[in-house]
């Protein structure tokens, strides 16, 4: 009788451990943020069309270089090494982001030019300078989210 007893706490025991490894998958719009060695900028949020059990985000930019231009102006040398860093939501947890499709610009005057990134996402400005609307676009299976920043290349 003893030992049915110890097993069947044990089996109960176990199934309530079980209870407490479930994780929520279910995340929000990550924070993008430009890591320029020494310090790390948030860029803003443009437009977002993101869909979870949880959160349901739209918002729509119309024109990405006046909103990009507005924004406080984040100084980088010519040719200064650079990351893009995406962070999870505070608010919903998690950072949980199957295979995300990301893609970065410098626009300025209407021209775009595109980015390339290694798999770590560290990139190099242009030698070009000037000021430049950054946009990053972030994808996954939860949505679509972009960024902006306002770069001037000295």
């Amino acid at each position: 009788m003893k030992l049915y007893l110890k097993l069947l706490i044990g089996v109960l025991f176990v199934l309530t451990l079980t209870g407490c490894f479930g994780e929520d998958y279910d995340v929000g719009v990550p924070t993008a943020h430009l890591d320029l060695g020494i310090t790390a900028i948030q860029l803003t949020e443009a437009n977002i069309r993101w869909e979870t059990q949880s959160e349901n985000v739209h918002e729509t930019i119309e024109d990405i270089q006046e909103f990009g231009l507005s924004q406080d102006e984040i100084k980088v040398s010519a040719k200064q090494e650079a990351a893009l860093d995406f962070k999870e939501n505070e608010k919903n947890g998690g950072d949980i982001w199957t295979d995300p499709e990301i893609t970065a610009l410098l626009i300025s005057d209407g021209e775009q030019l595109e980015i390339e990134m290694n798999d770590n996402r560290e990139f190099r400005f242009p030698s070009d300078k000037g000021s430049y609307v950054l946009e990053v676009v972030f994808k996954s299976n939860a949505g679509r989210a972009q960024y902006v920043g306002n770069i001037l290349i000295q």
